[in-house]
């Protein structure tokens, strides 16, 4: 049985298909979301979101927050930023996480403040995301 799925940015809908499962992370943990959930709105945590669509292919995607809402056999997730699999340019991702990666290592080595530190370490889980996402 399939539902639908969508996944909607600021800029766009980034997503609208049929679907047999919604798999991503919550601020409770990792979640599944199969025809039939009980309504549910929730936040989502950055990271990696597969929608496993009815022809039994799998599309990922990177999400970078926002919230899941699931109610009669419909799964909306309402995101900031979202790329898929194949619209990630995997060489600047790599660039950006070296790049936050050294701002990490600068950052701990003097004394800066702890958002700037906490800054470049979303960033650097941004650009693993990315990565991850992109690599199946």
């Amino acid at each position: 049985m399939a539902f639908t799925a969508t996944v909607v940015t600021p800029e766009r809908i980034l997503v609208e298909a049929e679907v047999s499962a919604v798999n991503l992370r919550t601020a409770d943990g990792e979640a599944a979301f199969l025809p039939g959930h009980t309504p549910v709105i929730g936040s989502v945590v950055a990271g990696l979101v597969r929608l496993e669509q009815a022809d039994g292919t799998e599309l990922r995607l990177a999400v970078h927050g926002g919230f899941v809402h699931v109610e009669n056999d419909r799964v909306e997730l309402l995101a900031p930023v979202a790329e898929r699999s194949d619209e990630i340019d995997v060489a600047r991702a790599q660039r950006a996480a070296e790049a936050a990666e050294a701002r990490i290592a600068e950052l701990r080595g003097a004394e800066a403040g702890d958002r700037d530190l906490a800054d470049a370490e979303a960033a650097l889980r941004r650009a693993q995301d990315r990565l991850a996402v992109a690599g199946g």
